[in-house]
């Protein structure tokens, strides 16, 4: 083998692990997953406004949505890898920016006194959460070049 082979051989295994990062964040943040999570996150909210029985449904079948979301989610990865602590961190501080949202929109709406505070600020959660999936990515990808492990 000559230095020549040796070099393409290399930047042909740093291409693939490219393409693998791109297929990783590009999965992750694809619209159907972030539509059904955004659901996931309103009917938690609307649920707060609904009477018991209504509202323990609607918080089951909100759970179950998640769940069911990702379970299809993992299951349908093209590209299967573990996550880095500085992609598991950014994505909690993602999670996190959300619920403040969430919470603020709530308070939001009390103070305005607007008739059913949980739908709204659910709506504002649903679509914060949207704007977070995509303006979050070029990030992620930047997070999953840095990690070496690909």
């Amino acid at each position: 083998m000559t230095s020549y082979d040796a070099r393409t051989a290399l930047d042909a295994i740093h291409h693939h692990q490219e393409q693998t990062r791109d297929a990783y964040v590009r999965h992750g943040s694809s619209l159907p997953y972030l539509l059904v999570t955004a659901l996931a996150v309103f009917s938690f909210s609307a649920a707060i406004d609904l009477p018991n029985p209504w509202r323990t449904l609607t918080l089951l079948a909100a759970g179950g949505l998640m769940a069911g979301m990702l379970f299809v989610h993992q299951r349908r990865a093209l590209v299967r890898r573990k996550a880095s602590g500085a992609e598991r961190a950014f994505s909690l501080w993602v999670g996190g920016v959300v619920t403040v949202v969430l919470v603020a929109a709530v308070i939001g709406a009390r103070l305005l006194k607007l008739p059913d505070p949980g739908m709204i600020a659910g709506a504002v959660a649903a679509v914060a959460t949207l704007v977070a999936g995509y303006a979050t990515r070029p990030i992620m990808k930047a997070l999953t070049r840095r990690d070496s492990r690909v």
